[in-house]
């Protein structure tokens, strides 16, 4: 009900901060002042404007234990391999001296390999859909869709005039903890309305409720999220079979949320004071509440351009919401300086405190010798709590039966980029951070971006080193990023080529798995290869 009437709260506001700012561009324009010898007039811009891209990408996952694990049946996985082949078009219309437009994206991409049912794509799928090649047995990695896809993922009405921009629709629109997530085919999309307003030149305001979005591998907008699943099998969200039948139990209506409602405050300084700073708000419905808040600023003007930002934030939920209880906090630093011209050297670490509720029993839910509840996590509805994942240890029994037991939680719940390696975190690598671990600890990161003089070359190379340990155990994680990407034309001022590159992606991860009472490494490597030409 609370939750209700804040939507139509919001939404209302919306509405009038659109309303009001209309009125106030039609009374507080000034006409141009006209002068006995005007000069030419410019050609007005075309109101029609497209761009598009059509992407060729190719990627290689490894999933190898040490020849213990695989050895021993304790770990292994398939490695996996996807390629997948899209062009999309974006056009827009803008109506002269309106401040309105309309405009659409549209996107296609077939896998050549007669796969058109994304129900039959999984990690584990034969035939098309799945099986590489037998043998070896290689299977597809469906977090690049192994499928065709089919999406009018972006039809918006916008309009920007007199330091309003109200825009509303289906949109490619990204904010820190809802973005666009573009690192495969297709941007992720979301349906819904969003009025930004300049109040004086330093300040902007913004509200915005969006109750759907489109995955980067779907391609109809609906309900669910990374965290929660509409129905089972069909596509998958993040590319893990499992997540495609979370929340679900057919003797019961479906688990799903209705969006998210967001605010923000921002504020740009002048020249001399020149602090950029965002304090958000987003309500997760049925999932959970975040504050944030993201400042940056420089530290002085010598030629090195040193700067130092922050970010923090808070999130909580009680144990009724979907995902179980959520406690989380977080605060995040980053400090960057250009010893060359076109080099950019940074460093940053992120913490997020662990939590730990004692002597806690829930039926049917035990806590077994390597600290790992033995039946239903807190993604499933069984365990009220949003515990963390991928070898982090959730709880210590306090009895034999391990039916009493210590729980460890504290990760932050993002719904929107949960697996997808995109959130804020000044600490996120290219295949994981803290919150796709779902799990507290802390993390530091280093990293340096070359860009050739002629800008048609990038690198970037980041070392992250995570630390997951908690009451239960010790255990981290170390990852290794390059990024290039090479353009092999200029682009030039006009004219319909916009660019033709090459982006290679090279990732590995090692990290501390635990089977049994043994503690041995993990190996995570995965290849990534876009092709793309602009126009």
């Amino acid at each position: 009900m609370i939750t209700n009437i804040a939507r139509v709260g919001m939404t209302a506001a919306v509405i009038v901060l659109a309303a009001t700012t209309f009125a106030l561009a039609e009374t507080t324009a000034t006409p141009a002042t006209q002068t006995v010898a005007q000069a030419t007039p410019s050609p007005s811009p075309n109101p029609f404007t497209y761009h598009g891209y059509v992407r060729a990408y190719d990627f290689t996952r490894q999933n190898a234990y040490s020849s213990y694990g695989v050895a021993n049946g304790l770990g292994g996985k398939a490695n996996q391999s996807s390629e997948n082949n899209a062009i999309s078009l974006s056009a827009a219309y803008r109506f002269e001296d309106s401040g309105f437009s309309v405009g659409g994206s549209y996107l296609y991409a077939n896998p050549l390999n007669n796969c058109s049912n994304p129900a039959l794509a999984s990690s584990t799928s034969t035939g098309p859909c799945g099986v590489k090649s037998n043998p070896p047995a290689t299977f597809a990695d469906t977090t690049l869709p192994q499928f065709e896809m089919s999406t009018l993922y972006e039809a918006y009405l916008k309009y920007n005039a007199n330091g309003l921009n109200f825009q509303g629709g289906d949109m490619a629109y990204g904010t820190p903890w809802t973005p666009t997530s573009d690192s495969r085919l297709k941007p992720v999309a979301y349906q819904g309305a969003d009025v930004s307003y300049k109040v004086t030149s330093n300040w902007t305001v913004e509200a915005a409720d969006w109750w759907q979005w489109e995955c980067r591998t779907c391609s109809n907008f609906d309900h669910g999220t990374l965290l929660t699943a509409v129905a089972p099998g069909g596509y998958t969200y993040s590319g893990a079979t499992a997540y495609s039948s979370l929340f679900y139990d057919p003797s019961e209506t479906t688990y799903t949320n209705n969006g998210v409602i967001y605010g923000r405050i921002g504020y740009n300084g002048p020249k001399d004071i020149p602090l950029t700073a965002n304090v958000y708000y987003y309500d997760f419905q049925n999932i959970a509440n975040m504050f944030w808040l993201d400042a940056k600023y420089p530290l002085g003007t010598s030629r090195l351009k040193p700067f130092l930002a922050i970010q923090g934030g808070t999130e909580n939920a009680p144990s009724s919401d979907l995902v179980g209880k959520v406690d989380a906090a977080v605060f995040g630093a980053q400090a960057g300086f250009y010893p060359m011209s076109n080099v950019l050297l940074t460093g940053a670490f992120d913490t997020i405190p662990v939590r730990t509720d004692t002597d806690q029993s829930f039926a049917g839910i035990t806590c077994n010798a390597q600290h790992q509840f033995a039946t239903k996590k807190s993604y499933n509805y069984e365990l009220p709590y949003w515990v963390p994942a991928g070898g982090t240890a959730e709880c210590t029994a306090d009895n034999a039966a391990g039916t009493v037991y210590d729980v460890y939680y504290g990760g932050l719940a993002s719904p929107y980029t949960d697996s997808y390696a995109t959130d804020p975190l000044y600490t996120a690598s290219g295949t994981q951070s803290m919150t796709d671990r779902r799990s507290p600890g802390s993390a530091f990161k280093l990293q340096a971006t070359f860009t050739s003089d002629n800008k048609q070359f990038w690198l970037q190379v980041g070392q992250t080193w995570y630390d997951y340990t908690n009451p239960g155990y010790a255990t981290s994680t170390n990852a290794t990023d390059y990024d290039m990407q090479y353009f092999f034309m200029k682009v030039p001022k006009t004219g319909l080529y916009k660019g033709l590159s090459l982006r290679v992606r090279l990732f590995s991860r090692s990290e501390t798995n635990w089977f049994g009472a043994t503690q041995i490494p993990g190996l995570f490597k995965y290849d990534r290869f876009q092709l793309e030409y602009n126009f």
